[in-house]
């Protein structure tokens, strides 16, 4: 960006006027139920925001039972019943969920199941499509993961996970895949592989080798080593070098960065274990890194500058331990602890 030369007044008088103080960021709590947090270490993005302020997330109560919760623009919640995770919102701000099955909520509505019926085939057996988001075009889409008992002495790769295209009520194989995040018409994933050969999706084994995958509505690119978990409108991808969370224990994710035309460029390479979660439109990246202690911390990374979230706030009744979603508005999305607490966060106004 070029910057024309000002008048020497013009000049002048900025220096003779004090410049105000830059605005301190205001950090809004998220009510959790009783006994709840969020992993700050998920398989996936567990907080999604809409365009018109309201957000949701993926609990753990009680450590173990997950429950979607949506909070509401006025900061009330609404709590929806066990097993049920978050998938996303779509265009017109409805929550996607998989309660059981793949379903759809506009408000305080009533949960309304999506029919999936086009798309039981793939692969046979499975136990049905996990809804990941939606498209601008409206279009769904889903995983139809491995069914639950695979044989891993079968390398024909038939009951690996297949992503899926849901539109006007066909259901459309985009191949193998394990879809993680979409907006726009794009969609970020990846494909497991064991021995050259797609791996079923409940299996994690220290020889398998993730391939990093955007779709364009339907047309998958291969971005090179690694998972995305993030993509925004215009295709620039976020994820690490491994998956994440519970089906990453044998592996130590490093957070990676696709832009389009780019090849992967690390976020966080001072830190032994991180992830990015999040890309917002301007190409900033929320995520989360851990130190020498096993400790984590919510991160922002923006043209090669890496902040955690506690150095640029500065409190001392809060550690930010992940970041995991943008808002229209800027405002950065997550779960850490506010006095020991698990606690929630929106932060509005980080320069």
């Amino acid at each position: 960006m070029s910057v024309k030369a000002a008048p020497l007044a013009a000049v002048l008088l900025a220096f003779a006027i004090p410049r105000a103080a830059a605005a301190s960021p205001v950090i809004r709590i998220l009510a959790l139920p009783h006994d709840a947090s969020i992993d700050p270490f998920g398989d996936r993005a567990l907080m999604a925001t809409s365009r018109d302020g309201q957000i949701a997330a993926t609990l753990t109560i009680g450590g173990f039972a997950k429950r979607a919760i949506l909070w509401r623009s006025d900061g009330s919640y609404r709590l929806f019943g066990a097993p049920s995770s978050l998938a996303g919102f779509d265009a017109s701000d409805s929550l996607l969920l998989n309660a059981g099955r793949p379903a759809r909520v506009w408000r305080d509505s009533p949960v309304a199941a999506i029919d999936t019926s086009t798309c039981e085939s793939f692969p046979q057996l499975s136990s049905g499509p996990v809804l990941t988001g939606a498209l601008r075009n409206g279009a769904l889409i889903a995983t139809m993961l491995s069914p639950p008992v695979v044989d891993l002495d079968d390398t024909s790769g038939s009951r690996a996970p297949v992503a899926l295209y849901l539109w006007s009520g066909h259901c459309y194989n985009m191949g193998n895949g394990i879809a993680l995040g979409t907006d726009g018409l794009y969609t970020a994933g990846y494909v497991g592989y064991i021995a050259n050969v797609p791996a079923p999706s409940n299996a994690v084994s220290e020889k398998e080798r993730f391939v990093a995958t955007r779709w364009l509505v339907r047309t998958g690119q291969a971005l090179g080593s690694g998972v995305a978990l993030a993509v925004n409108a215009g295709g620039t991808t976020v994820g690490a070098d491994a998956p994440p969370g519970d089906l990453g224990y044998a592996f130590s994710p490093h957070a990676l960065l696709w832009q389009p035309g780019h090849g992967a460029l690390e976020v966080a390479p001072e830190s032994a274990l991180s992830v990015a979660y999040a890309v917002d439109e301007d190409g900033h990246v929320a995520g989360m890194l851990e130190d020498a202690q096993g400790r984590h911390y919510a991160f922002l990374w923006e043209s090669g500058r890496l902040r955690r979230l506690d150095d640029v706030v500065g409190s001392s009744d809060w550690r930010f331990e992940c970041a995991y979603a943008f808002a229209p508005d800027g405002a950065v999305v997550g779960i850490g602890r506010y006095r020991g607490r698990p606690s929630a966060f929106v932060i509005e106004g980080i320069e």
